[in-house]
């Protein structure tokens, strides 16, 4: 029964957010840009983030990549995943995949350790790959 009205509760918000234009593509491929410049992201790798291509990226400088990100989208809110905006996030990001299943594989890939670069860098991975493979 919580799953349920979770499930309708981020429904009713990712409906809202949308509404009001919170995390749209161009916002998205914005903040990548931002990141790529701040984090220093070697060219060879920043094509294959812009293009979104699933490579293991595994320099140094790229691990932090993901942190940056979701940090100016609003993903993480006081140290810890922002679970709704989180959902919106995805849920645009991997528009084909129902809501439902995103709940599923966002839980999956949240190992409830601290977040930072490494875990998010973990997260990000874990949920690109669940999506597309």
């Amino acid at each position: 029964m919580k799953v349920v009205l979770l499930i309708l509760i981020v429904c009713s918000l990712y409906e809202f957010a949308l509404a009001q234009g919170a995390i749209t593509m161009a916002t998205y491929r914005s903040k990548q840009q931002e990141c790529i410049k701040e984090q220093k992201i070697p060219d060879a790798e920043a094509k294959h983030v812009i293009n979104d291509r699933l490579v293991p990226l595994t320099s140094e400088t790229f691990k932090c990549f993901h942190s940056c990100i979701y940090k100016k989208l609003g993903l993480i809110a006081k140290d810890k995943l922002n679970d709704a905006a989180l959902l919106i996030f995805a849920n645009m990001r991997f528009s084909k995949v129902p809501t439902e299943t995103m709940v599923t594989k966002l839980k999956a890939c949240n190992t409830k350790e601290p977040v930072d670069c490494k875990f998010l860098f973990k997260f990000d991975n874990c949920l690109a790959v669940s999506i597309a493979g």
